[in-house]
């Protein structure tokens, strides 16, 4: 088997059994709701940002939070994939946002680069960075 193989296997095996919301960081769960939150929004042509700040407690939150959102969209390389709003199992996508929000609150750029390293591309890095800190200052 090689690196490559291997790396593959560990990849399909990890999709096999996504990761909960509940034992996810209290901002990476807030961000992957979030994000849910936004994509029912948009299902409906509706404004997100009245039930993010009852879910926030927090208007200015709401609106980095909404703005962090926009960001992970606008740099996505593909739709993101959210879950069902009661779904306790992350999507891939949703994993990789709690990954980096992870990473963010620990300001260890090292590991937000290599959850979206081959991925998003490098361009994008610093963009998603910038709004992704800043969310994670106002989530409390």
């Amino acid at each position: 088997m090689t690196a490559h193989t291997g790396y593959a296997a560990a990849t399909i095996a990890a999709l096999a059994c996504p990761p909960a919301l509940h034992v996810q960081t209290f901002r990476a769960q807030a961000a992957v709701i979030a994000i849910r939150i936004c994509a029912l929004a948009a299902r409906g042509n509706a404004d997100p940002l009245a039930t993010l700040a009852l879910h926030l407690q927090n208007c200015e939150a709401a609106f980095v939070l909404h703005e962090f959102v926009r960001t992970v969209t606008r740099t996505w390389p593909e739709r993101f994939v959210v879950g069902r709003a009661c779904c306790q199992r992350l999507s891939p996508d949703e994993a990789t946002l709690a990954a980096l929000v992870q990473a963010a609150a620990t300001r260890d750029r090292k590991s937000f680069n290599g959850a979206i390293e081959g991925f998003i591309r490098p361009d994008r890095h610093e963009t998603l960075w910038d709004a992704c800190t800043h969310a994670v200052v106002l989530m409390r």
